[in-house]
């Protein structure tokens, strides 16, 4: 219920940036997106949003390769890094997405000592309500 919740919130959060983006938009014409914790996109696209509606920067970051005129290609970002970057109030976040049994690896928590070490936090979301919850006070 609590995680039914921080997206019901985030659902009317997408529709107070809609309104000010649009102001003119009549209010029944504005509808939320649909928001899901469920899958590893979804988790990630309500981080994403809860963030930059939060007033900071938050970006996905792709560390798989890529096809390439019929080559695969190595992607370039570090190994470990992190899936979602933001920076909210001047503070760095380095959010990992991990769905179900998914646990760190060793790149990955090579990662968060080096963003923990730099003075950034590390966050490991398993779902929207937790990930809310801990962004909300990062050092409990």
């Amino acid at each position: 219920e609590d995680s039914m919740r921080a997206l019901q919130r985030l659902k009317e959060m997408a529709k107070d940036h809609t309104h000010k983006r649009y102001p003119n938009l009549p209010e029944g014409a504005v509808s939320a997106p649909k928001y899901t914790d469920k899958t590893a996109n979804g988790l990630t696209k309500c981080i994403i949003d809860y963030i930059r509606f939060s007033g900071g920067y938050a970006t996905r970051i792709n560390t798989t390769g890529q096809m390439r005129q019929g080559k695969w290609v190595k992607g370039t970002t570090s190994k470990g890094t992190a899936d979602i970057h933001a920076c909210l109030i001047g503070v760095h976040y380095s959010i990992e997405v991990k769905i179900g049994k998914d646990r760190l690896s060793e790149y990955q928590k090579d990662t968060q000592r080096k963003v923990e070490s730099a003075g950034g936090i590390y966050m490991i979301a398993r779902n929207f309500e937790g990930f809310v919850d801990h962004f909300s006070h990062p050092n409990q």
